[in-house]
């Protein structure tokens, strides 16, 4: 029976220091890479909260938040499908035409819930009373 050979691979710079790195990278800290991601719903003490609920369901879940802001923007959007001509009686010269900017004024509502020193800070953003934005930051204090 042949006896077993073990041979090394001599591991080159250039393949040591990309396994250093690799290495690094997985070691990495979590919250430094998740700072402020968004996610799709989170739980309360009282339900779960998604994109799309309106404020008051987010108060009647979560009680009042820790930081709230309030801000207006003014966002002009282009309008295709208005319709010019309730009845139908469109004329053919009349039946293509341009579209026109509307400005619209949005509300919009930052919100912060804190729930202590283990679990992670979320802060909700609202769009004329609509959730439309959640995301986590650090852990809370």
């Amino acid at each position: 029976m042949p006896a077993l050979v073990i041979r090394r691979r001599r591991c080159t710079v250039a393949a040591w220091l990309s396994r250093a790195i690799l290495g690094l990278m997985l070691f990495l800290p979590a919250s430094d890479m998740q700072a402020a991601a968004p996610l799709g719903n989170f739980r309360c003490d009282k339900g779960i909260v998604s994109r799309g609920d309106r404020m008051f369901d987010v108060l009647v879940k979560c009680g009042e938040p820790t930081y709230r802001s309030t801000r207006y923007e003014k966002r002009i959007k282009k309008d295709f499908f208005r319709d010019i001509f309730p009845d139908g009686n469109k004329r053919e010269e009349e039946a293509y035409r341009e579209p026109f900017l509307v400005e619209e004024f949005v509300e919009i509502q930052e919100w912060a819930y804190n729930f202590g020193s283990l679990q992670f800070i979320r802060y909700l953003t609202f769009e004329n009373g609509i959730l439309v934005v959640i995301e986590i930051g650090d852990y809370g204090f």
